[in-house]
Parts: structure tokens; sequence; C-alpha cells
């Protein structure tokens, strides 16, 4: 399940340990002319079928540079767990409305994190 959260409608990630135990908080950040949202956001939900299927997708739509500081938005598309970022990078730049680039296992780079990044981060919140 899916719901969209707006910068004026913030939720407050959950614990993992709330509810069911496979459940964990996942955030998909990322603004509407992003060309790379739709593919990362199927790969995630491939990822949750396997890995959490229990698992809700909170939508944040970012669209502003007020909003990306506030969610401290380093690129578009952003999967958090548990409000930890599934592919940490240098995130000592500034926030901002751009697009992301991710190092896959194999040293390329693409416009999505690896499937591997989210299934790791669904396993250590699980613990």
């Amino acid at each position: 399940m899916e719901r969209e959260t707006t910068p004026e409608s913030t939720v407050e990630p959950r614990s993992a340990s709330s509810g069911d135990g496979n459940k964990v908080h996942i955030q998909f950040l990322y603004f509407a002319t992003c060309p790379n949202a739709s593919k990362a956001l199927t790969l995630l939900r491939d990822v949750l079928r396997a890995e959490a299927p229990a698992s809700e997708i909170e939508m944040i739509t970012v669209e502003t540079d007020e909003a990306a500081r506030q969610y401290v938005f380093h690129g578009s598309p952003t999967i958090r767990v548990n409000g930890d970022d599934v592919s940490p990078s240098d995130m000592s730049s500034e926030p901002s409305l751009a697009c992301r680039i991710y190092r896959q296992p194999d040293g390329r780079l693409a416009p999505y994190p690896p499937a591997e990044a989210i299934a790791q981060a669904l396993h250590r919140e699980r613990r």
C-alpha cells in the first residue's frame, strides 16, 4: 500500500518494532518530473514483495528547495528504510532538487539504487 505525503503533512517514521515484525517504514522521495522515479519505484516494489510484503510505501513528493531542505533530500529518487537512506553516499552537499546517481555492485552507475542495497536495509531494520 502507498500513501502520499507532502511537506505540510509530514509523517514521523515508525519504529521497526511496532506492529508486524516484517513491517518497516519505507519512504520514497522524488520529484514529479524525475525520469528515474518510475524505474526505482518498480524496483522497490519488487524487493518489498520478496523481502517485506507487509510494508507500506510513503510517497513523498519534493518539489521545492524548501522541501528539499526539510526532508534532507539529496536527489531523486531516494529510498529510506526507517529513516535511513538505503544507499548512503556523500551527503555533505546541500539538499537540492537534483537527479541522483547510484553505484551498482558491478561498479557501473545507474539512476536507481541497487536492489541488494534495498534488501540489505530491510534486513538490517528487522534485526
